[in-house]
């Protein structure tokens, strides 16, 4: 065989492959598994704040456009992507549910006003569940919304509100105590203003934490989230050490693609 009709047969074959893998996506996109069935990416995204337009970008790691943050939404739900809870997650990882090949969760830090005015009605537009961590010490200051608020987006249905700390620490320097201490007393804020909490769940300030502290929210029964742009994956996931990666201004393509090769680097 000459070099060019080997050229032609690899081109071939690697067309017969690329149709063969989108049949296959596109045949099992609505496909549920247990956490036995199918090692799945779950990519938590967090957002901080949704801003109206690009002329209110101040800190693009921070800050997404609503009109981007709505392509979003649409290009993940096109391309098969289902919304999970934290709920959802915590029943498919102990195998009391069966979850989409293509499943992801949505997460807002600090309790940005942005959320409420930006991203809150398009969650509703297109029925999209997600996860507001929030200061509790900041709550009601200038451009941090308000305990209504908080209280109309729970009452949705759609919105979990939970805990960023009391006052958004440095976590690595504080004391075991201290760190247990800061996510109960926030959540008994919480509680005190929007009710008792089903399942409680908590992300680190920075994304800086100690394991000694990641063991003693354990066995108080958190779910927490680190900040590492890493992918979870179902078959050695753990609801201790959630990763969480940012989708930023990206399109959905560049995403899709950051995904896969997280997947793939932090196998």
């Amino acid at each position: 065989m000459n070099f060019k009709k080997k050229i032609i047969t690899i081109l071939i074959l690697f067309f017969i492959l690329i149709v063969g893998l989108a049949t296959y996506d596109a045949v099992t996109t609505n496909k549920k598994y247990s956490i036995n069935e199918k090692n799945i990416y779950i990519p938590i995204f967090v957002y901080h704040d949704i801003v109206s337009d690009s002329s209110k970008l101040q800190y693009d790691y921070m800050q997404t456009t609503k009109e981007k943050f709505e392509e979003q939404i649409k290009g993940l739900k096109k391309i098969g992507y289902d919304f999970i809870t934290y709920e959802e997650l915590k029943k498919f990882k102990k195998n009391e549910i069966k979850i989409n090949k293509k499943s992801c969760l949505l997460t807002f830090d600090d309790g940005y006003e942005g959320v409420y005015e930006n991203a809150y009605p398009i969650a509703k537009k297109y029925n999209i569940p997600f996860t507001m961590f929030i200061v509790t010490d900041n709550m009601e200051e200038d451009g941090i919304i308000t305990w209504n608020q908080a209280e109309e987006m729970q009452n949705s249905g759609l919105v979990t509100i939970a805990s960023h700390s009391i006052n958004h620490p440095d976590f690595s320097r504080l004391s075991v105590q201290d760190a247990l201490n800061n996510v109960n007393d926030s959540y008994k804020v919480i509680e005190e203003k929007l009710g008792n909490r089903p399942q409680k769940i908590f992300t680190y300030p920075y994304g800086l934490y100690t394991e000694e502290q990641i063991n003693a929210l354990e066995k108080e029964g958190y779910i927490q989230n680190l900040t590492d742009n890493k992918i979870n994956k179902s078959n050695n996931i753990d609801l201790s050490k959630l990763h969480r990666c940012y989708p930023l201004n990206d399109s959905v393509f560049k995403m899709i693609i950051k995904i896969i090769y997280r997947g793939i680097r932090y196998n």
